[in-house]
């Protein structure tokens, strides 16, 4: 697989990912902290519409350098990697300390594109 393809598959998730968590921010966090009070959840659901924002806006810079340079394409997607290995850990401390209902597909995606994105990154064309 190209660098470029790559790219564009993790950029179009990432603000696939972005509407689709503002547009279901409270059945989501609902669904994440069942017994959270209702300022709790509206805390939640104001912080899950900002990170919606950050995923659009980051899946939009990672999809304008996808025509840059192999170069460039591959240290956007070795930092996608690292971004993706940090969400990683991060919900496997949120799994291990029981602080929200991780479901576990979602953290398989994240690492499986954590893994994808440094393999194409490192490999040679």
């Amino acid at each position: 697989m190209l660098p470029q393809t790559a790219i564009r598959i993790i950029s179009g998730s990432l603000v696939v990912q972005g509407m689709l968590f503002y547009a279901f921010a409270t059945p989501l966090t609902l669904r994440l902290f069942p017994g959270a009070s209702n300022e709790a959840t509206r805390v939640s659901v104001i912080m899950r519409r900002g990170l919606a924002a950050m995923s659009f806006l980051a899946g939009l810079v990672i999809f304008l350098v996808r025509n840059d340079g192999c170069r460039t394409t591959k240290r956007a997607l070795f930092g996608c990697a690292i971004g993706f290995a940090a969400i990683s850990l991060s919900l496997t401390n949120i799994i291990v300390d029981e602080a929200a209902v991780i479901p576990l597909p979602a953290f398989g995606l994240y690492s499986f594109v954590a893994i994808f994105a440094v393999y194409i990154a490192i490999r040679r064309n």
